[in-house]
């Protein structure tokens, strides 16, 4: 079987945004981003703030097989993150799409404001702050 010719695309390191995304299927009320709530909502900001990321790699981050679910949780509570459609071969080599999740800019100041105070580090039992009491003179 012949592969056929890919259509046209932007790069992935190209501007997204000129790839054309799937369709909302409902329309969301704007609301204010508190930060994440869990750890695997931690670990996708973490990785959207840096780059965009397909579906595929969204499970693997997250370590969950639901990641349009989280994804979903997020825009409700205030993100955009668009998804944009990326032209590919699937595993029976015909063309097909799939999603490229992206943070736009007003969600990465969003997202780093949200990190920067959610899911404070564990304090060891007996220290103030979160810092060791080790060495400290008695």
């Amino acid at each position: 079987m012949a592969r056929r010719r890919a259509h046209e695309q932007a790069g992935l390191l190209d501007d997204v945004t000129r790839l054309s995304q799937f369709p909302r299927r409902k329309p969301r009320a704007p609301a204010k981003f508190d930060g994440p709530h869990n750890p695997r909502e931690a670990r996708f900001l973490q990785t959207i703030l840096h780059r965009h990321i397909t579906r595929e790699e969204t499970d693997a981050i997250t370590g969950a097989s639901n990641s349009p679910e989280l994804v979903n949780k997020l825009r409700e509570r205030g993100l955009s993150l668009p998804c944009y459609r990326v032209g590919a071969y699937d595993k029976d080599n015909l063309w097909t799409w799939r999603g490229l999740y992206a943070a736009t800019p007003a969600d990465k100041r969003a997202i780093a404001k949200g990190l920067n105070g959610a899911l404070p580090s564990r304090q060891a039992k007996g220290t103030k702050g979160g810092k060791s009491n080790r060495g400290a003179k008695q």
